[in-house]
């Protein structure tokens, strides 16, 4: 499957929605973020929000957040939060997020994710 990854820049109706549609096959207990704290995560300098977007129509089939923060020994990257559309796992959405998000660390200063 072709994928394209992008960093979130702007919130946007379409990533609300997809939020709405992704954070319930991430976690049943936790709401989906609202327009606000999707905009909090994509302003941080301590988060990069990753974006799989199906080339042909863009829609968003996952997301992955890449979080960064210092420790004693330097900056550190982590990853986490990574959720693949239902309809779109076993294509490789969620490796192509995994991959951009440990070739995005070491440029931000954080040789390891």
């Amino acid at each position: 499957m072709a994928v394209e990854i992008t960093e979130a820049a702007e919130v946007t109706p379409e990533l609300v929605a997809a939020f709405e549609r992704l954070t319930p096959q991430l976690s049943r207990s936790s709401p989906p973020p609202d327009a606000g704290a999707l905009g909090e995560i994509v302003a941080s300098p301590a988060t990069v929000l990753l974006l799989a977007v199906d080339p042909d129509d863009g829609a968003i089939l996952g997301s992955l957040t890449l979080a960064l923060f210092r420790i004693p020994t330097g900056l550190r990257a982590w990853i986490e939060d990574v959720v693949v559309d239902a309809a779109a796992r076993g294509r490789g959405v969620g490796e192509a997020l995994n991959r951009r998000a440990i070739e995005g660390a070491a440029p931000r200063g954080a040789p390891t994710a």
